[in-house]
């Protein structure tokens, strides 16, 4: 692959990394997001960049195609004119989600003005771009393939600490439901909701040192305030709501491959084929 610089704007989706709190490192967008279609180029530009309009009808022809549970359609950008690459990110913009993905070779990942059509850029060294595709699915596959590649189970000692309430039984719940997960995987996820238990800040601090951290975070402003995270045992999403003040609202754990607010549904897969259709109309 050929490095290249990013073309997406600094900072890169909603939120970006930090060092002070592990668990809540990426601040929260701070409004909802609605759909508005991005500020569209001049006839003038689009003349002289005809690879980015060719982009877009085979970007049209993955949306029409795709169907949830499918393999995700892919559209390399690699070689691409990075004038035609920054005409396209103009056209496509900023949608609802944001995922960064850590590990050796980070990922970030944009989520486009059109619902699961996603950005997805390979980095090295201090941000520098490797490689980036666009990719039409309910969740891009890295984020499947990399959210709990590393994971381990926790080794629970023979007895907990005296000053919890009811991490405890959490953990041995989520355990369970985890390990069945890993043996037959369900639709239906299996969710904790800590808002509704008495968890003090022992219980917390206990539960998230038995999951650890995983490689994946999402910002996501469909749902509200949303930023779900994997841990690092097997099956294990952290999800937790924010209202407009960044206070947390609701704080769930869910056993699930893909907390389904992360993900595109086929109706969003078909709104979008539509949307772009009138976007490919009126820049012609």
């Amino acid at each position: 692959m050929i490095g290249t610089q990013s073309i997406l704007p600094p900072g890169f989706g909603p939120g970006s990394h930090g060092e002070e709190d592990r668990l809540d490192y990426l601040p929260m967008p701070r409004e909802m997001h609605t759909f508005e279609r991005p500020s569209l180029p001049e006839p003038e530009q689009l003349d002289s960049h005809p690879i980015a309009l060719a982009l877009l009808e085979r970007l049209q022809e993955a949306l029409t195609a795709y169907r949830i549970g499918e393999q995700s359609r892919v559209i390399g950008l690699d070689r691409q004119p990075k004038a035609d690459l920054k005409l396209l990110q103009q056209i496509l913009g900023e949608g609802e989600v944001a995922i960064q993905v850590g590990g050796q070779r980070p990922v970030r990942i944009q989520e486009t003005v059109l619902a699961g059509v996603w950005w997805v850029q390979l980095q090295v060294g201090l941000g520098e771009v490797v490689g980036q595709w666009l990719e039409v699915a309910d969740i891009p596959a890295l984020v499947r393939r990399r959210a709990f590649a590393e994971a381990r189970w926790p080794r629970l000692g023979a007895t907990l600490p005296d000053d919890l309430l009811n991490a405890g039984p959490v953990l041995v719940e989520l355990l369970e439901a985890a390990k069945q997960h890993a043996e037959h995987a369900s639709a239906t996820p299996h969710v904790i909701n800590l808002s509704l238990l008495p968890f003090s800040a022992e219980d917390q601090r206990f539960l998230a040192e038995q999951l650890g951290e995983g490689p994946v975070t999402v910002l996501s402003r469909g749902y509200g305030n949303c930023r779900i995270a994997s841990t690092a045992t097997p099956g294990i999403w952290r999800v937790q709501y924010f209202n407009s003040t960044d206070r947390l609202i609701l704080d769930t754990l869910e056993v699930t491959a893909i907390p389904q607010a992360a993900c595109a549904a086929q109706e969003d897969i078909d709104d979008s084929a539509e949307r772009l259709r009138e976007i490919r109309e009126a820049l012609e």
